[in-house]
């Protein structure tokens, strides 16, 4: 399949227990695999439905409302597929605070790439989704490149969920400053 963009923008709930409840609720076409729909609630929750895409999921039961925390009490699943998730805690260099990701037997990275945007990367492919630019009204862009397949734009969408300010040097050390204060390892 060739490359494409789309864009996902916020769609605000009608009725105000559910507005309550949603911390952001994302919309939008991803080309082929027609409407998704990404739903971030407040309970630590974020859920991924689309018409061509496997459903996926991301929770953490522990910390803040909002977008999901990073940690070893994340759960994250593609598919009915159960992920893993680590990070290291310290790392200051772009490519080594990516959040790796073992999806059955695909293992990824999210971080930011040389590009300077958010990417998912296959440990073999390389590069398969990127968030792009947003123009004006529109909370994101994503762009699926070409060998990209269904279930890695649904683990790309998903971790839109998570709460990716470790991935930025000031989140990285913010992360490893508590890590230190903690007195954790430095790995989870």
């Amino acid at each position: 399949m060739s490359g494409f963009s789309f864009e996902l923008v916020e769609r605000v709930p009608e009725r105000r227990r559910e507005r309550k409840d949603t911390f952001l609720h994302l919309v939008g076409t991803a080309g082929p695999y027609g409407e998704i729909s990404l739903k971030i609630t407040n309970a630590r929750e974020a859920t991924l439905v689309g018409d061509g895409l496997p459903d996926a999921e991301i929770s953490n039961l522990f910390g803040a409302s909002g977008y999901i925390a990073v940690d070893e009490h994340t759960k994250v699943t593609v598919g009915g597929v159960a992920a893993r998730l680590s990070r290291n805690r310290r790392a200051l260099r772009m490519e080594d605070r990516g959040i790796s990701i073992v999806l059955g037997d695909r293992h990824y990275t999210y971080l930011f790439g040389p590009t300077g945007h958010e990417e998912l990367r296959d440990s073999e492919r390389g590069p398969v989704v990127r968030k792009g630019d947003p123009p004006a009204g529109v909370e994101m862009t994503m762009v699926v490149l070409p060998d990209a397949d269904a279930t890695d734009l649904a683990l790309a969408l998903i971790m839109q969920g998570a709460d990716r300010l470790v991935l930025t040097v000031g989140g990285a050390i913010v992360s490893g400053v508590m890590s230190f204060l903690n007195s954790s390892k430095g790995k989870w």
